[in-house]
Formats: C-alpha cells, sequence, structure tokens
C-alpha cells in the first residue's frame, strides 16, 4: 500500500534503519525528540518494572503514558470510527502517541511520523504528550 495520508512523514530513527517490530519506541522516540537508544534502554528498564514481557503488551504503554491526558475515542452506533488521517485535521497543533490496532504511532502539529502510512487506522486512545 502506497503513501494516501496527507500529511504523512516517513520516518524510521532506528539507527541501523531497521524495520523492525520496535512502534512504541519509534513514537516515543518522535514525540518526545529523544535518541532512540536512550529511549529502547528506557522502555527495556521500566517494561521489568511493570511487568510486562513486551512493549506491545497491551497495559505497556497505558501505564507508561499514565501521567498524560488522555483522550479516549469510543464507537458510536450509526457514525464511523475516527481514523489517524481525521485525528491529524482535528488537532492541528501538538504533540500526540496513538493507539491504533496493533500499533502505536506519534501525530506532531497536524503531521503523522512514523516508517509507514498507517492513516487509514482507526484510533482508539491518544495522549497529548505537549
Amino acid at each position: 500500500m502506497g503513501i494516501r495520508t496527507k500529511n504523512f512523514i516517513q520516518s524510521n530513527p532506528h539507527p541501523k534503519g531497521k524495520r523492525v517490530g520496535d512502534c512504541v519506541v519509534r513514537a516515543i522516540v518522535h514525540a518526545f525528540d529523544r535518541d532512540y537508544l536512550e529511549v529502547r534502554r528506557e522502555l527495556n528498564q521500566f517494561k521489568k518494572e511493570v511487568g510486562c514481557k513486551t512493549y506491545k503488551d497491551h497495559d505497556f504503554i497505558y501505564e507508561y503514558l499514565k501521567d498524560y491526558e488522555e483522550i479516549k475515542f469510543k464507537a458510536e452506533i450509526g457514525k464511523p470510527r475516527t481514523k489517524v488521517w481525521d485525528f491529524l485535521k482535528e488537532h492541528p497543533t501538538g504533540t500526540f502517541i496513538l493507539k491504533v490496532r496493533h500499533h502505536v504511532t506519534a501525530v506532531i502539529d497536524g503531521y503523522l511520523k512514523d516508517s509507514w502510512d498507517c492513516g487509514y487506522l482507526t484510533v482508539y486512545k491518544a495522549w497529548r504528550i505537549k
């Protein structure tokens, strides 16, 4: 699938440019403008502290971001769910981490910043970082 999201910036901060299952690390790197290896070390330590086996454990990102403003997206009968590209239009300023289906991504000032275009995915939850 090609790029379909108008405000998509392709970025893979992995130091070796590898495409691995590191979406949580990438989203945090982008949202907090931090070093990839530093974030990965921090997340590995936090993972042990909270008893998660992987960053992809359902509770991991919720626990990691618990001190940030949370925006929930509930399904309503007869209304379409909010997609990432809808979120971009509705939030032209600010920095957010979004939880979508089997993925976590970052939105910065109305732009989706990730290694692939996930704009078509439904947003389940967002956290306002800045």
